[in-house]
C-alpha cells in the first residue's frame, strides 16, 4: 500500500495550488509570531513555555480549514476522475487503500500546520517589540506541536474523513468543517472554557467540565496550568498529567473511533440511489406531417430584461431548493442564535441583559458578516460554473442573450443575501419575543443590512467578477478564498492602510440606543457608495476590454463612476489623520529625552480652576475657554514650566500671566523660562481657550466621546497639565534600548518618605448644552439657564482632586430625598427599568456610609446615564456624580431570579468612593494606593450585598472573587496587597474584597468599620495624604494583639 501514500503526497506537491498554500501558510504564521505574538501576563515573555503552548493551541484552529480544503482534493480524486470503477476492478484491498488514503491525508495536514508553527517561531524571533527569554529552546515548541498539533489533526482529519467516505458529498464535508468549529466555539462559550470567558470566573465543576469536553485541550491545558507560578511559566511546560492527559488520550480514543468507522464505510463504488424503472414502448414508425414555420424574433429592452428574469429564476430554483442552502441557514440560526443567547445571558459573572434591537443588532454585526462572506464565496463560485459543470454552457452561451448572464447572476446574488440578512433579523425579532422584550428599534436592524447586507453584495458582485475573469472553477475558488481572507477579514487592516479602500470589510462598533450606530452609519454609507463605483468601474473596463464595439455609454457610465469615487472617498476621508505607529513611538521617546530633566524639576500646582464648556452633540465637537489660578507650593522657586496640552486640541490661545510677566505659548508643549521666578507660595495664571472635534474616519476616543446625544468626557484629561507626563513613556524594553532611553519611570514605592503637598482645587465650571438635553458635571449644581437656544448649568466643588467629567444627553429625571440629600437619577427613557432599585439601593449605601464611615460631603447625588460609545467601565464616581454606561446597569435584567444583584453591587461600591477616592481621601500615588480606593470600595459593596441579599449570597460572591484572583496570579509576581496599584487591579479588586471581607469576620464588621472611620478622620483632606500601611496600623489599633498576626499574613 505504500505506493498509494507516496502517489498521494507526490500528485499533491506537484499542483500549483500546493505551493500557494504553502506561501499562504508561511506567510500567515510569520505575521502572528511577528505581529500577533501574545504575552498573557506583563510578567511572561511572549516565547515563554506557556506563552507559547497557549499560541499553538489557538492556532490549531486552522487545522479545521487545511483539512476541509484538502478533502476535497485527496478524498474525492477518483469520484472527481471518474477513476473510482477502475480501481474496484484492480485486486487492491479496501481497507490497506482507505488506511493508506487517511495517512495521506492526515500527514499533508500536519505538513501544512508545521509550516504554520515554523513560520510563526521565526516570527516570533524576528520581532523585538515584546518581552521574550533569552535563548532558544526546541522542546518549547515540540511539545506544543505534539500536544495540540498532531492530536488536533488526527482528530479533525478523521471526522472529515468518515463523513466524506460515509456520504460521498464535498458540500457536506465542507458543512462539517464549518460545523466542527461553530459548535466547538459555541460549546466553549456554554461550558466557560477559560479562553472564552476571558476574565469571568468559573466553578471548579465548570473548569473541569470544559477541560473534559474541549475536543482541542485548551480548557485542559489552561486548567493543568492553573496551579503555576509566573516562573514555572515562564521556564517549563506545563505539565501532561490530570486533566490535560485524560483529555489527549480521550481525543485519540475518539479520532482512531472515526477512522475505524470511516475505514468501514469505505467504497470504490458512488453511494446507490436506486433505480427508477423503466417501463418498454415498442418502436413504431409514423410519417407525421408537420408544417414547418419561422419564429419571429424581437431584439428590444423588454426582450432582454425577459432574459435576465430568466436567468435570475434558473438561479434561484436552483439555490432555494438545494441541500446546501439549507444546511447554511440551519448553520447561520444556530450560530448566531448561541451568540445572541450568550450576549443576553452574560454567564454566570455579569447580569442577564434586555434582548433589546440594539443588543442583538450589534450581535449580528459582529458575527454574520464573516460567515456570510465565506458562504457567497462558495454560492457565487457555483451559481457562475454551474452550466459548465453540466456542459450547458455549449449550448448556453450561443443565445443572443447569453452575455446578460451575468446580470441575472448578480440579482440571484442580490435575493440570496437579502434572504440571509433577512433570516438573521427574523431570529433577533424571536429571541425578542422569547424574552419578552416588545419595543423593536427599526434604526438597530437597518443598521444590520447597511453593515452587512450592502458590503456583502459588493463582496459578492466583485467575487463574480473574479468568477468572469478565471479560466478553471477551482482556480476561481481559490483566488475568491484569497480575495476573502485579504479583503473581508480584519487581515485588511495590515495589507490596506488607507480605509477608504477596506470596503469589503463589515462593521463591528458600538450600538447605542441615545444616538443608534451615531456618525458611523453616514460614514460607512459613504465608503459604501466608493466601493460601489469603483467595482462597477471594473465591471465597465472588464466588459470593454472583451467587447469588440467602443460605445460611449460605457465611457460615461466609467467616467461616472469615477467622479462618484472621487465625492465619497473625499466625503468618507473627511478629516482623516493617518496613525503611523513608528512615528507615534519616536515622538514618545523624544518627549522623554526632552523633557525628562523636569521630573525632578519643581512645578506650580493647580488651586483654582474656571472651566467654559461648550458642547456642540450635532456636530461632535466641544469648545474650552478656562483659567488656572496656580501655585508654587514648593520650598523652591519655580525658574522654568514645562506645559503639555493634548495635540488632537486646536490651541486657540494659551497665556501665563504673572504680574507683569506674560507668555502667549502656541505650542502644545511648551517650556517657559520664566525671567520672574515663581516664588514660593507665589500665584499665577493661566488662561487658555480650546477647541476639539472628531471625524468619524478617525474614530472617538471613549472616554473623550461628544456625541449627538449620551456624550462623556473625562474631561479633566485633556485640560492643559505642568510637569512630565510620564504616561507618555514607552514601556518596551527593548525599544528603550534601541532609543538610549534607560529605565523606564517606576511607581514610587511603598516605603519612599511621604511629601506633603496639597494638589486639591476649587472648581466652577459653566457648561452649555444643545436646547433639548441636560449637561452633568462635577460637584453641586447651582443654577441652571436657557439662553439663545442652549441650555446652560454651573456646577461648582470645593476642594476636590483635579479630576472632574462632563455629559450630556436627553434624559428623563426622577429625583428623592433621602434625610436631606437629594438622589436624582437621570437616564434614557428607555432604560427606567432599574431606576427606582438604584434609588433604594444608593439609600442604603449612603445610610451605611454615613453611620460607619462619617458624614457626605455634598447635599446632591447624581446618577446620570452615558452611553454605550463609551466603554471601559461599569460605573465611575466623581465628586457629587456616578456616571454609568447604559449597557450594564440601567439594561440588566435583574428580575430574573437567577440573576446577580449588580444594581446593589454598583451602586454600593460607586457611592463607597465618595468616602474612598474622589474628595475625601486622596491616597499619595504609590504602590499600595488603589488598595486604599478600590478595595475598601470593595469591602463596601460586599456589606451592603450582605445587608440587601444576606450572609449567604455574600460569600458566593466573595467566593467568585477568590476564583478570579486564584486565575489571576499566575500570570504576576506575587505581589502583597499593601502594593495593589493599576498594573495588578485584580489583587485590589479580587484579593481586596476576599481579604477584608475575611477581616470582618476576624475582628467583627463594627470593630473594622471604627478602624476606617479614624483613619479617614486623621487622613482626609487637607491632612498628609494617606498610604497603604497607614490603614493597617489603623487596623491593629482596633484589633486584639492575639490577631495581629493573622492580619499581618492576610495583607501579605
Amino acid at each position: 500500500m505504500g505506493p498509494i501514500f507516496f502517489n498521494d503526497i507526490r500528485m499533491a506537491l506537484r499542483q500549483k495550488a500546493a505551493y500557494g498554500a504553502m506561501m499562504v501558510y508561511l506567510a500567515i504564521g510569520f505575521w502572528v509570531g511577528y505581529k500577533l505574538n501574545i504575552s498573557v501576563g506583563d510578567n511572561l515573555a511572549v516565547n515563554a513555555p506557556y506563552s507559547v503552548g497557549f499560541m499553538v493551541g489557538l492556532m490549531s484552529l486552522t487545522i479545521i480549514f487545511m483539512a476541509t480544503v484538502l478533502a476535497f482534493s485527496v478524498l474525492f480524486k477518483e469520484s472527481d476522475a471518474n477513476f473510482d470503477l477502475i480501481v474496484f476492478s484492480t485486486p487492491i484491498r479496501k481497507r490497506g487503500f482507505a488506511l493508506m488514503r487517511f495517512y495521506s491525508f492526515f500527514v499533508l495536514t500536519l505538513l501544512g500546520f508545521l509550516l504554520l508553527i515554523v513560520a510563526y517561531v521565526i516570527g516570533l524571533h524576528a520581532q523585538s517589540s515584546s518581552q521574550m527569554n533569552v535563548g532558544f529552546h526546541l522542546w518549547h515548541f515540540l511539545y506544543p506541536f505534539a500536544l495540540f498539533g498532531v492530536t488536533n489533526t488526527l482528530l479533525v482529519c478523521g471526522i472529515l474523513f468518515f463523513v466524506a467516505q460515509k456520504f460521498q458529498n464535498k458540500l457536506l464535508v465542507a458543512v462539517t468543517g464549518l460545523l466542527l468549529y461553530i459548535v466547538y466555539m459555541v460549546s466553549m462559550v456554554f461550558t466557560n472554557a477559560p479562553f472564552m470567558a476571558q476574565s469571568l470566573p468559573q466553578s471548579l465543576m465548570a473548569q473541569q467540565i470544559s477541560s473534559l469536553v474541549d475536543i482541542f485541550g485548551l480548557s485542559a491545558y489552561f486548567f493543568e496550568a492553573k496551579d503555576l507560578t509566573v516562573e514555572q511559566r515562564n521556564l517549563g511546560v506545563v505539565p501532561f498529567s490530570n486533566f490535560l492527559l485524560i483529555n489527549r488520550w480521550g481525543i485519540a480514543i475518539l479520532s482512531f473511533g472515526m477512522l475505524y468507522w470511516g475505514v468501514r464505510a469505505f467504497s470504490f463504488l458512488p453511494i446507490y440511489k436506486g433505480k427508477v424503472e423503466k417501463k418498454t414502448i415498442p418502436l413504431q414508425m409514423e410519417h407525421a406531417h408537420i408544417p414547418f414555420m419561422v419564429a419571429p424574433t424581437w431584439f428590444h429592452p423588454n426582450t432582454k430584461w425577459r432574459a435576465i428574469v430568466s436567468f435570475m429564476k434558473i438561479d434561484m430554483v436552483y439555490l432555494f431548493k438545494s441541500i446546501a442552502l439549507v444546511a447554511v441557514s440551519a448553520l447561520l440560526l444556530f450560530y448566531v442564535g448561541m451568540e445572541m443567547y450568550g450576549d443576553i445571558d452574560m454567564g454566570i459573572r455579569m447580569p442577564q441583559l434586555y434582548a433589546s434591537s440594539g443588543l442583538l443588532a450589534q450581535t449580528i454585526n459582529s458575527n454574520f458578516y464573516f460567515i456570510g462572506a465565506l458562504v457567497m464565496v462558495y454560492f457565487v463560485n457555483d451559481i457562475y460554473w454551474r452550466s459548465n459543470a453540466s456542459g450547458f454552457s455549449i449550448i448556453q452561451d450561443t443565445a443572443y442573450y447569453a452575455k446578460e448572464k451575468w446580470l441575472g447572476h448578480m440579482g440571484s446574488i442580490v435575493m440570496l443575501v437579502g434572504y440571509l440578512t433577512g433570516l438573521m433579523i427574523f431570529e433577533a425579532l424571536v429571541f425578542q419575543l422569547l424574552f419578552h422584550y416588545s419595543v423593536v428599534d427599526w434604526q438597530a436592524y437597518f443598521g444590520v443590512v447597511v453593515f452587512n447586507t450592502f458590503p456583502l453584495l459588493l463582496l459578492s458582485f466583485f467575487l463574480l467578477l473574479v468568477n468572469s475573469i478565471s479560466q478553471k472553477k477551482s482556480l476561481a475558488l481559490g483566488v475568491s478564498i484569497l480575495v476573502f481572507l485579504a479583503l473581508a477579514t480584519p487581515v485588511s487592516k495590515s495589507i490596506i492602510t488607507n480605509p477608504v479602500l477596506r470596503f469589503l470589510s463589515g462593521y463591528s462598533g458600538p450600538y447605542s440606543d441615545f444616538l443608534g450606530y451615531g456618525p458611523y452609519l453616514h460614514s460607512f454609507l459613504w465608503r459604501l457608495v466608493f466601493g460601489f463605483a469603483l467595482i462597477t468601474a471594473f465591471f465597465i473596463t472588464y466588459r470593454w476590454l472583451r467587447s469588440q464595439q467602443r460605445k460611449t455609454i460605457k465611457v460615461l457610465g466609467f467616467l461616472t463612476c469615477m467622479l462618484l469615487g472621487v465625492i465619497s472617498g473625499s466625503r468618507f476621508l473627511d478629516g482623516y489623520e493617518k496613525k503611523d505607529k513608528d512615528s507615534e513611538m519616536t515622538e514618545r521617546a523624544n518627549y522623554e529625552k526632552s523633557y525628562r530633566s523636569y521630573q525632578i524639576s519643581p512645578q506650580p500646582t493647580i488651586s483654582d480652576v474656571i472651566a467654559h464648556i461648550d458642547l456642540f452633540p450635532e456636530s461632535q465637537a466641544y469648545h474650552i475657554k478656562g483659567s488656572y489660578v496656580i501655585k508654587n507650593k514648593q520650598t523652591r522657586t519655580i525658574d522654568s514650566i514645562l506645559l503639555n496640552v493634548p495635540k488632537d486640541f486646536e490651541l486657540v490661545s494659551l497665556v501665563y500671566q504673572h504680574r507683569n510677566e506674560r507668555h502667549e505659548i502656541g505650542t502644545h508643549i511648551s517650556e517657559i523660562h520664566l525671567k520672574e521666578g515663581l516664588s514660593p507660595q507665589d500665584s499665577a495664571t493661566l488662561a487658555f481657550e480650546l477647541k476639539y472635534q472628531w471625524k468619524p474616519i478617525n474614530g472617538h476616543e471613549s472616554f473623550n466621546a461628544i456625541l449627538k446625544n449620551g456624550s462623556f468626557l473625562r474631561i479633566s484629561r485633556f485640560f492643559p497639565m505642568f510637569g512630565y507626563d510620564a504616561g507618555r513613556e514607552i514601556s518596551d524594553v527593548e525599544f528603550r534600548k534601541a532609543q538610549g532611553l534607560g529605565e523606564a519611570t517606576a511607581l514610587l514605592p511603598l516605603e519612599a518618605k511621604k511629601i506633603k503637598v496639597d494638589d486639591f482645587i476649587g472648581l466652577s465650571m459653566k457648561i452649555s448644552t444643545s436646547d433639548d438635553q441636560i449637561a452633568i458635571g462635577t460637584g453641586e449644581l447651582r443654577k441652571q439657564w436657557n439662553s439663545e437656544g442652549r441650555n446652560y448649568f454651573e456646577y461648582r466643588a470645593e476642594s476636590i482632586p483635579f479630576r472632574f467629567a462632563v455629559a450630556s444627553a436627553t434624559y428623563a429625571s426622577k429625583e428623592v430625598d433621602h434625610d436631606g440629600i437629594v438622589i436624582r437619577v437621570l437616564y434614557n427613557p428607555l432604560h427606567h427599568h432599574n431606576v427606582d432599585h438604584l434609588i433604594a439601593n444608593t439609600r442604603l449605601a449612603l445610610g451605611y456610609c454615613i453611620q460607619n464611615f462619617g458624614p457626605y460631603s455634598f447635599r446632591s447625588v447624581t446618577f446620570a446615564e452615558v452611553s454605550a460609545f463609551t466603554k471601559g467601565f461599569a460605573g465611575t464616581a466623581y465628586p457629587g456624580v456616578i456616571f454609568m454606561t447604559e449597557n450594564m446597569t440601567f439594561n440588566a435584567n435583574i428580575t430574573n431570579e437567577q440573576n446577580q444583584d449588580v444594581v446593589n453591587e454598583l451602586a454600593g461600591h460607586e457611592v463607597a468612593h465618595f468616602w474612598w477616592g474622589t474628595n475625601q481621601i486622596d491616597p499619595d500615588y504609590r504602590e499600595g494606593h488603589a488598595m486604599l480606593t478600590e478595595s475598601l470600595a470593595m469591602y463596601t459593596e460586599m456589606m451592603l450585598y450582605k445587608r440587601m441579599h444576606g450572609k449567604a449570597k455574600m460569600m458566593e460572591r466573595v467566593a467568585m472573587h477568590q476564583q478570579i484572583y486564584d486565575a489571576e496570579r499566575g500570570f504576576y509576581k506575587e505581589s502583597s496587597l499593601l502594593k495593589a496599584n493599576t498594573e495588578n487591579l485584580y489583587m485590589a479588586y479580587s484579593k481586596g474584597a476576599v481579604v477584608f471581607v475575611e477581616l470582618s469576620e476576624l475582628i467583627g464588621e463594627q470593630q473594622l468599620n471604627l478602624a476606617l472611620k479614624k483613619f479617614l478622620k486623621k487622613y482626609g483632606h487637607p491632612d498628609t495624604k494617606p498610604i497603604s500601611t497607614d490603614l493597617l496600623h489603623e487596623i491593629l489599633k482596633v484589633s486584639d494583639e492575639t490577631h495581629h498576626q493573622k492580619i499581618l499574613d492576610l495583607f501579605e
